[in-house]
């Protein structure tokens, strides 16, 4: 037990470690990866866009020198997950920590919600952050230590107008890792929930085109995806279960489920939460 925490505690040095990141083409993985490059972490970064991907992982092999890989993967798609998984494993060596950041969203009322796009929600925001981690948890337990960092949302904690099912994948994210937290904790390995409020990254303008949700949100509840990498690197390899940006929504979400109608109240005044406003 003390060699296993020897190892997890050696996880606050990011140095030489096997770092594997989904969706790190762009936004907060993009973010994650150049400050775990900076910290000395052989980076491996997995997206769709090649073309991105391969942007970062030279950005990254120059912020720490150090090799750094990229691979072409679409983590809806549980064979193709395997095959890089397998490759990792064969080229880069065992993974370290693994952060799950893909994710995608659609901003729009529960009633227009296409099940295309509510499909797709599920696929890429639950079940990939769920089958990944499944996946490199055992590889962790096997090796006595590790960290699974999974990217959910105050949306997960906090529910606004116009992201129900949105908001559902991350509160599935949460409640997953709560209890994955308890099977693995016993084997060395961390298992980190980050949720953050808005991160100023390209997200929203392919969730919400119209603009209207971030909109409402105010400025203080907007984050730097730089600050936000940061902050998750600075509790790798500690007893840290889970983070929430800013801080300070931490006692927001506690209000919230200590007095759930007064919430709703609140939040549907903040979002000026009208019917004819928002073209039900």
């Amino acid at each position: 037990m003390k060699n296993m925490l020897r190892r997890l505690k050696s996880l606050r040095s990011l140095k030489n470690k096997v770092v594997l990141i989904t969706g790190g083409s762009q936004g907060i993985g993009e973010a994650l990866a150049n400050e775990a490059a900076r910290r000395g972490a052989i980076v491996v970064v997995c997206a769709r866009n090649v073309e991105k991907l391969e942007l970062v992982a030279k950005r990254c092999m120059i912020l720490s020198g150090r090799p750094s890989f990229h691979y072409q993967l679409d983590v809806t798609d549980p064979d193709a997950v395997d095959r890089v998984l397998t490759t990792i494993q064969h080229e880069v060596g065992a993974i370290d920590v693994l952060v799950n950041s893909a994710g995608v969203g659609d901003m729009v009322a529960v009633v227009k919600q296409k099940y295309t796009s509510m499909s797709k929600m599920v696929q890429v925001n639950l079940l990939a952050t769920m089958y990944l981690s499944r996946k490199v948890a055992k590889q962790m337990m096997d090796q006595g230590y590790g960290a699974i960092i999974n990217i959910a949302s105050l949306a997960g904690k906090i529910p606004t107008p116009h992201s129900g099912v949105y908001s559902a994948t991350k509160a599935g994210i949460v409640q997953f890792d709560n209890i994955l937290r308890m099977e693995v904790a016993d084997y060395g390995v961390q298992v980190l929930t980050v949720n953050p409020g808005p991160v100023k990254t390209e997200f929203f303008q392919k969730a919400d085109p119209t603009g209207n949700y971030l909109a409402m949100l105010p400025e203080q509840l907007q984050i730097e995806p730089e600050q936000l990498a940061s902050q998750v690197w600075d509790n790798v390899g500690h007893k840290t279960r889970e983070i929430n940006v800013p801080a300070y929504t931490t006692a927001l979400s506690w209000v919230y489920n200590l007095i759930p109608g007064l919430g709703d109240w609140w939040i549907k005044r903040l979002f000026n939460y009208q019917q004819d406003k928002w073209k039900l």
